[in-house]
């Protein structure tokens, strides 16, 4: 009974598709930020995916993590241009015990066509108004842009300028993050 519940799970296991995806990993000297990126489904025109962050910045204590889902996908025609766009949920601590949840709206766009031989741009966008920001948070905006070179076909080295802003209840505006990380990006 061992020998064909084992087998039957090695069947099963062999038949799953292979799933795709990348991990990222940037630093500075006072600030890290590791990425994940997996495919869900692949389609003709895109790929639903999920992603996950963790954000240290050790200048305004902020730790930060977030989940997102969502669609990327090459439109129409021009070659190397990818865009995509996710529902994302973003929470954390910042310095003086400020706590932050926040629901928002993602964008990111990257293009690196193969006239340019291995460099590439991308930005990316999260928005989230105050009705969906919680805890000590009263709005939430996320944004950046980065460099790229593909060393080798499935690793690339970036570097990357990131701003998170939140307004935080009765004290303002605050930047939880304003920085350039230097890192690597593995696609698997």
């Amino acid at each position: 009974m061992k020998r064909a519940v084992l087998s039957l799970i090695l069947v099963s296991v062999m038949t799953l598709p292979a799933w795709a995806g990348s991990f990222s990993f940037d630093f500075n000297d006072r600030s890290t930020q590791l990425g994940f990126v997996q495919k869900l489904t692949t389609q003709q025109y895109g790929d639903s995916v999920i992603k996950g962050r963790y954000l240290y910045n050790e200048d305004s204590d902020t730790n930060l993590a977030g989940i997102a889902g969502g669609v990327i996908g090459a439109p129409g025609n021009v070659d190397g241009l990818n865009l995509g766009i996710d529902v994302a949920l973003n929470g954390g601590t910042t310095g003086d015990d400020q706590e932050v949840l926040a629901v928002g709206l993602g964008f990111l766009a990257s293009y690196s066509p193969a006239v340019l031989r291995g460099f590439g741009v991308d930005g990316h966008l999260v928005y989230s108004p105050e009705i969906f920001t919680f805890m000590d948070a009263d709005g939430y905006f996320d944004w950046g842009f980065g460099v790229s070179y593909l060393v080798l076909p499935n690793a690339k080295i970036t570097l990357a300028f990131q701003n998170i802003q939140v307004d935080i209840q009765d004290r303002g505006i605050q930047d939880l993050d304003e920085t350039v990380r230097f890192g690597i990006q593995l696609e698997f």
